[in-house]
């Protein structure tokens, strides 16, 4: 039987789109190949956010060539979708398709001479994860002048209510028992955000409900009251600022501003008091001054923001930031990322130590050197020492102390 190996680079999007290629694949009649061994057929499903997940998906390509000289090479993804004509003109990449659909899966059987399998959208399950994304909305019709995301993923578009519900119920079936409810602007989901948590709440076996990254002005009341109600809904938000100056925020079309964005985390907190939060921050955006890259660091300081994920400003070909001036140069954009790197490393461990003494669950995912290590409520590491097995466990966790990458803890014994 023919082998292959996905790779797999970028969002919970697509990560949840190799689940899909890797499903389709096998009713095709090929098996996933195990260890880092060879295999008959690579597919690199890519990003394309930055420039150096560009580079990152091309040099794995080179690599896959290199040390496999047999296996057919597929490129697939958003890099894939919008950077096709370059992609081509790698003489190790025998083909190129977009986005997961039915045309990119005609065109891999093609290639491979594959016979069976029809197309299917859907997952039953969520190998090497103990979490499952479920994908219920892709694409976005809004431009934000720095990204390339809309070109790649298309208009904004969401999966029907009963089929998303299920996929959670095959998940849940499968083990699963944490949901992390995704899509490229989830706030868009219609019928709504509220209606998709009030059903995905009554599906048996589902233990917790994750939402991913949701555009500030996508979080509406009835969505903050929804996730109030929910008894699943973890307590931790990902919403992304971009920058803490007002006058960038415009130059990125963001509809909001800071004090809008500060009282939105307000709100929440009025109706969830035990709510953290994780946002973005670009760092050199086009025509940014120390001023404003300061507003940005202050913001960050003074929020009530537990995780951060710092962007150095990249240039895309075919949005509108790409042209406009005061481009900052690369020493300045990264010099200004570690700095905001290294002020939050420090709050976020401040935070950590203000925990100690507190209970949260946790899921546990892995095992090394007697220490179970897992998934907080609040989006931190937790490592227990245990000899029990907890792979896969909803545990409660005492929380002791601050730890590299997260804190440690004490199993609570079960009533």
């Amino acid at each position: 039987m023919r082998t292959f190996r996905i790779i797999t680079f970028g969002c919970k999007v697509n990560q949840y789109d190799s689940q899909q290629w890797r499903a389709a694949l096998v009713r095709a009649g090929l098996s996933e190949a195990g260890g880092d061994g060879g295999c008959d057929v690579a597919l690199v499903n890519t990003c394309t956010v930055t420039a150096a997940a560009d580079a990152q998906a091309r040099q794995t390509i080179r690599k896959c060539r290199m040390h496999n000289a047999q296996c057919r090479i597929v490129v697939a993804g958003c890099y894939g979708q919008v950077g096709a004509a370059a992609l081509r003109k790698l003489p190790e990449a025998d083909l190129v398709v977009g986005r997961y659909g039915p045309e990119a899966f005609a065109a891999v059987r093609d290639l491979l001479g594959l016979s069976g399998g029809a197309f299917a959208e859907g997952i039953g399950g969520f190998a090497g994860h103990t979490r499952a994304f479920l994908k219920v909305q892709d694409g976005c019709d809004h431009r934000c002048s720095y990204c390339i995301v809309p070109l790649a993923r298309g208009r904004s578009r969401s999966r029907q209510l009963a089929e998303a519900i299920v996929e959670a119920q095959r998940l849940a079936l499968a083990g699963h028992k944490e949901l992390v409810v995704t899509g490229v602007r989830l706030g868009e989901y219609r019928p709504s955000l509220r209606v998709l948590l009030r059903s995905l709440e009554t599906v048996p076996g589902v233990e917790r409900i994750r939402l991913s990254s949701l555009e500030p002005d996508d979080l509406d009341g009835d969505t903050i009251d929804a996730i109030a109600q929910s008894r699943k809904t973890a307590r931790h938000l990902h919403l992304p600022l971009q920058s803490g100056d007002d006058r960038i925020l415009r130059s990125m079309r963001r509809p909001y501003t800071l004090r809008r964005f500060s009282d939105l985390l307000a709100a929440v907190r009025r109706a969830v008091p035990e709510m953290t939060f994780g946002t973005d921050i670009i760092a050199g955006f086009p025509g940014e001054t120390e001023e404003q890259f300061n507003r940005s660091y202050q913001a960050v300081r003074d929020l009530p923001i537990t995780h951060l994920h710092v962007f150095t400003y990249s240039r895309r070909p075919g949005t509108a930031a790409a042209a406009m001036a005061g481009q900052i140069p690369g020493p300045v954009m990264r010099e200004r990322s570690q700095r905001l790197r290294d002020m939050f490393e420090k709050k976020q461990r401040a935070y950590w130590e203000t925990q100690s003494g507190s209970t949260t669950p946790v899921l546990f995912e892995s095992h090394a050197n007697g220490l179970w290590t897992g998934l907080g409520e609040h989006y931190f590491r937790v490592g227990v020492p245990s000899r029990e097995e907890l792979g896969n466990a909803l545990r409660t966790v005492r929380l002791t102390r601050a730890a590299e990458g997260g804190m440690s803890g004490d199993l609570i014994a079960q009533q």
